[in-house]
């Protein structure tokens, strides 16, 4: 729960949080009438010293009036777009992918979100991406030449230069792996 829930609230309804929380004690230059902040102050320390999540009590929605506006169309679409997934991506056009440990760079975004660019590795193996590099990665395309029937004539066909495949998140294998990876490299720096 976060602090920032509360700082729209009036005095009165500030008091009426803290008595609901069981908040007796505030810390005020006047007892008898705490400013915003004093009331603010001890809900902060109220809720960062709980230590278990049956000690902070879970204000209802009916007792905050908040004040805070519903998210755009245009907000969603930026959440939408920085959202990550873990992916694997394959370049169809494998003539253009010298090295497989060759990094493509990605860039991608609008007026609304700006310039974005985003580092893409081509060696086959799981990586995190942002939804909007994946975005312009599927929509990405190529030519190629299939020969006709009986070796006669070619064709040119556009397909899809990368193929894109979405993969769960790590395993715990995975995780343990990265963990001891991140311990010997901490430990060489250390």
């Amino acid at each position: 729960m976060s602090i920032e829930m509360f700082k729209e609230l009036t005095n009165e309804q500030l008091k009426e949080e803290c008595v609901a929380q069981g908040i007796t004690n505030i810390r005020a230059k006047n007892p008898q009438k705490p400013n915003k902040a004093e009331y603010l102050a001890a809900i902060e320390a109220k809720l960062s010293y709980a230590t278990t999540d049956e000690e902070v009590v879970e204000v209802k929605e009916d007792s905050v009036k908040s004040k805070r506006k519903a998210q755009s169309p245009s907000q969603l679409a930026r959440l939408e777009a920085f959202r990550k997934d873990r992916v694997i991506v394959h370049d169809v056009q494998e003539n253009q992918s010298k090295d497989k440990d060759e990094l493509l760079s990605v860039s991608w975004g609008n007026r609304l979100f700006g310039g974005q660019t985003d580092l893409v590795s081509l060696n086959g193996k799981p990586q995190y991406l942002r939804r909007g590099a994946i975005t312009n990665l599927m929509d990405a395309t190529t030519t190629i030449h299939v020969p006709g029937k009986n070796g006669l004539g070619v064709t040119k066909e556009v397909v899809p230069r990368f193929v894109i495949t979405e993969v769960a998140g790590l395993t715990p294998e995975e995780l343990e792996e990265l963990a001891n990876k991140q311990k010997l490299r901490n430990s060489k720096h250390a």
